[in-house]
């Protein structure tokens, strides 16, 4: 494809991508799978380059649609290159874009100053929960939020170490470093195809975030444990945990998306992890309390990451911030209300359960625990930094949380996702 085409090829995606953000439709990466899908003299180097205009432009996309009033084409005017003339793009010759009106003429010439909320990328109504969370650094953090996410590994402790995973990929000169805080942590330069790597396809590794790692270290598991994740997925918390336990107790699996767990049992054979029982659950109802209730006071750690806003993921999934309205922010908080209470009862006497989101706000975080706290006396709040076991710099895992016990993550001050974990444990 030449350069016109991948151009227009940007801007028939982002029209699909405007009409379901505003209907809460399918993800833009899916609708970029799809426009791909019947088209496939597109060579890999154009999927590329139409995706990272259209990420561009997601990325931009409240002060885009706020300027251009969401028109499609004016949007991706504003987001090419600066060396790139638009003229010589919209010619409207073969599959480039429709040559350019008076109009857009007029509207290029345009000098288009952002407001501070519209050079940071954020929705102006989320300005003042993102200011309770960084009162300090808020530009700088908000430009981290706005960056790209790095590519980080797991090495999975039931098939490698660290220092043997170290060797195969300098064995291939793969560029890496070591994460910052989580001890499974490896960042890999630029974005490769994972997938075809031996070490992935042995179960060596696994794709996940550090904070992610980080989190899933800090619920303390052993061998011969019982382990409950209520809120599993496609099992990236599971498998970690399963790595912790050396194949000795159990591992139980559960989550209200079918779909989604079905991709647990073969990545749960790559890993070698042979203790795990993941079954699909409702999201509520009598069905879901009858799977559930055998597991009641049985369980030495549950994993809690519930749903929530991802506000602390905004650097891979841009278009999550634009998704988000105050309606669902507030069912994911009455989720989370729901979800921690119903945790809860599984966790035996001395036992522990880990809160865990991908969110920035308090509401989803300290206010969530705090409430917990107040209705149930049985609960301890165990600080994280009795469990952590240091990082690999001598460096102090500072906490970003207005409660000194939970630990906040954030991408600037830890190179990380947003991230939240408060630890609470079960009075014997």
């Amino acid at each position: 494809m030449i350069e016109p085409a991948r151009i227009q090829a940007a801007i028939e995606i982002l029209d699909q991508v405007r009409t379901s953000l505003s209907k809460d439709g399918a993800s833009a990466d899916v609708l970029i799978r799809k426009y791909f899908r019947t088209r496939r003299y597109a060579g890999s180097k154009d999927r590329r380059a139409v995706t990272n205009l259209v990420y561009q432009v997601i990325r931009d996309w409240g002060f885009l649609s706020e300027v251009t009033e969401c028109n499609i084409r004016k949007m991706v005017m504003l987001s090419l290159p600066s060396e790139m003339d638009p003229a010589q793009v919209f010619t409207g010759q073969g599959h480039a874009p429709e040559i350019l009106s008076e109009e857009e003429k007029q509207f290029l010439a345009l000098k288009h100053e952002r407001l501070p909320h519209q050079h940071l990328n954020y929705p102006l109504w989320l300005e003042n929960r993102l200011q309770e969370r960084f009162p300090d650094d808020f530009d700088a953090e908000l430009e981290s939020l706005n960056g790209r996410a790095p590519f980080d590994l797991r090495v999975n402790l039931g098939k490698a170490n660290v220092d043997e995973v170290e060797a195969l990929l300098k064995a291939e000169a793969i560029e890496y470093r070591l994460g910052e805080w989580a001890e499974t942590a490896l960042i890999i330069s630029g974005n490769p195809r994972i997938v075809e790597w031996e070490i992935y396809q042995d179960g060596l590794v696994e794709i996940q975030d550090e904070a992610a790692q980080l989190a899933t270290q800090l619920v303390g598991i052993k061998p011969g444990q019982q382990v409950m994740d209520l809120c599993a997925g496609a099992g990236g918390k599971t498998l970690a945990a399963a790595a912790y336990m050396d194949n000795k107790g159990q591992i139980f699996a559960f989550d209200n998306n079918e779909r989604r767990l079905k991709d647990l049992k073969p990545r749960a054979k790559r890993a070698n992890a042979r203790i795990l029982q993941g079954r699909h659950v409702d999201t509520a109802g009598g069905k879901r309390q009858n799977i559930l209730s055998e597991h009641t006071a049985r369980m030495d750690r549950v994993i809690l990451d519930v749903p929530c806003s991802g506000s602390g993921v905004w650097r891979r999934n841009p278009e999550l911030k634009w998704r988000l309205t105050a309606e669902s922010l507030e069912k994911y908080c009455r989720i989370q209300k729901n979800l921690i209470t119903e945790g809860w009862d599984f966790v035996k006497a001395g036992g522990r359960m880990t809160y865990m989101t991908c969110s920035l706000f308090h509401d989803e975080n300290e206010q969530q625990i705090t409430d917990f706290l107040n209705a149930h006396d049985d609960a301890n709040l165990i600080s994280y930094r009795s469990v952590y076991g240091g990082s690999r710099k001598d460096m102090d895992l500072k906490t970003l949380s207005s409660i000194p016990e939970c630990l906040a993550l954030s991408p600037r001050s830890h190179g990380t996702d947003g991230f939240f974990v408060a630890i609470l444990e079960k009075k014997a």
